[in-house]
């Protein structure tokens, strides 16, 4: 369990729980795994990237089902997952930063490099380097968020 900082902001950052909650998911330990993953209150089922972030790992749901990309920044009380009952989950691009209370459903792709706002609802696909609020708004292309920082 290394700690790393976020590659274009080093605010973001996983911490011990976060570390811990990686290694569970990718080391499949049956007892200790699902104890851990219910005091965080977090559904997680499958083997996650270590180039993930969680700079709040508490409440967050993820389908087995969903693909998630490079550096990807997860907050807290997420969720990516079905929709409708169907099979079929969110592709997550690289770099992209979903919010606190999001919900990111159905066979949906979201773009490199996009920002999904706090508590936004997104079931429409997203294009790559935009931000979405609310339901499905897609705000603006935005600028180079990394380095405009």
């Amino acid at each position: 369990m290394s700690h790393r900082s976020h590659p274009y902001d080093s605010h973001i950052s996983n911490g011990f729980f976060a570390c811990l909650l990686i290694w569970t998911s990718n080391n499949k330990i049956p007892v200790f795994g699902k104890l851990f993953r219910g005091y965080l209150n977090c559904d997680i089922e499958q083997c996650l990237p270590k180039t993930i972030f969680f700079p709040h790992p508490y409440g967050i749901v993820i389908s087995s089902a969903a693909t998630l990309g490079k550096d990807v920044v997860i907050g807290q009380q997420v969720t990516i997952g079905n929709r409708n009952g169907s099979i079929a989950a969110p592709r997550i691009g690289d770099r992209v930063y979903i919010a606190a209370g999001s919900k990111v459903l159905g066979d949906i792709s979201i773009g490199d490099d996009s920002i999904i706002g706090a508590n936004a609802v997104v079931t429409k696909d997203v294009p790559p380097n935009v931000i979405v609020v609310g339901a499905n708004k897609i705000m603006k292309k935005k600028t180079d968020y990394w380095t405009a920082r």
